[in-house]
């Protein structure tokens, strides 16, 4: 039987390299760089992952583009020459870690760190394909098990306004704003830097970003998070390339997102999680999966309305037990707010900074 996957994937790195060779010979290839994701500490072990790549022309990050230049800088997330085939080595302290880039440009590692302190640490990065040394850091997380609780999330339209559903509105938005021109669902950053602070004297609860979106869009999401307050935490994107991903997963793969979740889950068995999500898409339907087979690990999952069914009708929130069964629909981000204080997820100064970023009173 043909694998047609791995005769696409043999074919894209052909040609890359065919590219990356013509450009080397014509003088007009850029320098080496190396794009490095957040990654999470477990069991000892950081879990690190990283993309080797031609110098982009622009900086799709840069606080300020010409229209052009934006446009362009939006276009060529979608477009970049990867280098395969390039040693890349993870240090941390004594302990290092070489792994090969894929044809995709995609590298990860398991770098044996042992049991450090929870918190971020830095993990350095070094590539090399004969020439000069690239260096990079990438940051990694150990969550504190005492903070007894973790967050889930999805990003588009959960807490990034993408209006998937309006067409043209949402391609003008993917071209022609940068990370300062996306608006944030409102009230959500307050949201979850209260899910973040939690209740009482507990540690921070550490937040997972788990989405669809593809990887090409990382620096832009990244950028966003920080500009709009959200808590930082490791992204879960998905290759919308043909090649095998770190999980053996491609783009056609509909359980990228149950199989991220899962293995958020097992990796930190100390915890509870709060899953929030979107009724756009599979979320809810995913939610109930993990409710059913995972009740005690998922202390409540929390929709938003995309279409605004749920509209303004939730402005007394029912009785809830300590764990619901069911996926919760809510309006907007008090009513999440409401629903986590019910549980002793969040304060009330949360349920006021929410408000107060809505425009609301309290």
């Amino acid at each position: 039987m043909v694998d047609w996957l791995r005769l696409g994937a043999d074919a894209e790195e052909l040609a890359t390299r065919a590219i990356q060779s013509g450009k080397r010979l014509s003088g007009q290839l850029r320098p080496m760089t190396i794009r490095t994701y957040r990654g999470f500490v477990s069991d000892g072990v950081a879990h690190v992952r990283a993309r080797v790549l031609e110098q982009p022309r622009f900086d799709a990050a840069a606080d300020s583009l010409r229209i052009d230049a934006m446009v362009y800088a939006n276009l060529m997330r979608w477009v970049v020459l990867d280098i395969p085939c390039v040693e890349v080595t993870f240090s941390f302290g004594d302990v290092e870690v070489t792994e090969r880039s894929d044809q995709n440009g995609f590298v990860t590692a398991r770098l044996p760190i042992g049991d450090v302190s929870p918190g971020w640490h830095t993990v350095e990065v070094t590539a090399s394909d004969g020439g000069r040394p690239v260096t990079a850091v990438s940051r990694v997380v150990r969550p504190d098990p005492a903070s007894l609780v973790g967050v889930i999330t999805d990003i588009d339209d959960t807490i990034l306004r993408t209006g998937m559903t309006e067409g043209l509105r949402s391609i003008q938005r993917t071209l022609l704003r940068d990370a300062h021109g996306r608006q944030p669902v409102p009230g959500m950053p307050s949201l979850y830097r209260g899910l973040a602070r939690g209740t009482g004297s507990r540690p921070e609860s550490a937040v997972f970003y788990v989405s669809s979106s593809p990887w090409n869009r990382y620096d832009m999401l990244i950028q966003f998070l920080a500009l709009r307050g959200f808590p930082r935490g490791p992204l879960f994107l998905t290759d919308w390339r043909p090649g095998p991903l770190e999980s053996g997963e491609g783009r056609e793969n509909p359980g990228h997102k149950r199989a991220r979740i899962r293995r958020i889950l097992d990796a930190y068995p100390e915890l509870v999680f709060v899953l929030i999500g979107d009724d756009g898409e599979a979320d809810p339907q995913i939610y109930q999966e993990f409710l059913r087979s995972d009740p005690d690990r998922v202390q409540v999952a929390m929709v938003r309305s995309v279409a605004g069914v749920a509209g303004r009708r939730a402005r007394k929130v029912e009785r809830l037990p300590a764990q619901p069964r069911k996926v919760l629909t809510c309006a907007d981000a008090d009513h999440m707010a409401r629903v986590a204080q019910q549980l002793d997820l969040v304060d009330e100064l949360t349920i006021d900074e929410v408000r107060t970023e809505m425009g609301e009173r309290i």
